[in-house]
């Protein structure tokens, strides 16, 4: 069953001033925007609250699941074109991007769509090794695993240890702004595919719900950004996403206590939580949301 990830409620934070000489990239194609260029004067989270927020956001295997699991037709239109990383000379776009390309491979694979990945396989391993953190996709086996549906779990497995791995060594070697970015990318993503697919009052209801709960994702992630806010790059991430903010401020999250029951599961007693969280989300909400994101979106992947 899923659980909506919450960060602990006391986040420490302290002021670091960054050199004000800026590095010119070495790459001849592209402009270094982040890992070279400075961040003047930011608040700064510690990295191990960042690490923490970071792997707060939910997977984008989650909202794929649950679309495919709920009879949401595939939407092939809905993902970033391949020929679009053409777009994608600086640092900031990539990692934004690789973002998006790997959640679309996601989606991809949960629906089987095992040939029509391994462009978007190629793509992630292209902005991986821009970014120089190629070491953490398996290029080779997941190339082979794409080619057969019964690979699937292997397949997605080794995509999301290769995305947690690399965001802690971004993390590690002081380029958590990259991080940062990357997963962003992913989140918007899924939840941009999650509020344009067709759905059916079947499945409706499940799925708005899943919607709603990314009100309490998406504090966390405007946490995550300001702590880059004063590069303008991310200013103006954060301007979109306050935006986005103020429809979800419409949404309600009530939580509703029921006492816990003590079950025998897998020959052990366990003390089971009952209580849950009711989300209040109307569809004109979900249309306000929906045209917020695509702007996002679009403006990300363009």
């Amino acid at each position: 069953m899923y659980k909506l990830k919450l960060i602990p409620v006391v986040l420490s934070v302290f002021v670091v001033l960054f050199a004000t000489s800026c590095k010119q990239a070495q790459r001849e194609e592209a402009t270094d925007l982040l890992s070279d260029a400075e961040i003047a004067a930011a608040v700064r989270l510690d990295d191990e609250v960042i690490r923490e927020m970071i792997s707060s956001v939910p997977n984008p295997v989650e909202m794929s699941s649950l679309l495919q699991r709920s009879g949401v037709v595939y939407s092939q239109e809905l993902l970033n074109p391949v020929n679009n990383i053409n777009n994608y000379n600086t640092n900031f776009k990539r990692a934004l991007n690789l973002g998006v390309y790997g959640t679309n491979l996601v989606y991809m694979n949960i629906y089987d769509r095992t040939i029509a990945t391994l462009r978007y396989l190629s793509n992630v391993r292209d902005l991986a090794a821009d970014l120089r953190v190629e070491q953490f996709f398996d290029y080779q086996t997941l190339n082979r695993l794409s080619e057969s549906a019964r690979n699937i779990d292997s397949v997605l497995f080794i995509t999301n240890t290769g995305f947690d791995d690399m965001s802690r060594y971004l993390i590690e070697q002081g380029r958590g702004n990259l991080a940062v970015l990357i997963s962003y990318g992913t989140w918007i993503e899924s939840l941009y595919i999650a509020t344009h697919v067709r759905t059916v009052p079947p499945n409706r209801d499940l799925i708005n719900t899943r919607i709603g709960e990314q009100k309490k994702v998406l504090d966390n992630i405007i946490l995550l950004m300001n702590t880059y806010r004063h590069d303008p790059n991310f200013a103006e991430l954060i301007e979109d996403l306050m935006r986005l903010k103020r429809e979800f401020d419409n949404v309600t999250i009530t939580y509703v206590y029921r006492e816990p029951t003590i079950q025998e599961i897998d020959g052990m007693v366990v003390l089971v939580d009952n209580s849950r969280s009711e989300v209040n989300i109307t569809d004109e909400l979900i249309e306000n949301i929906a045209k917020v994101v695509a702007e996002i979106r679009n403006k990300i992947i363009s």
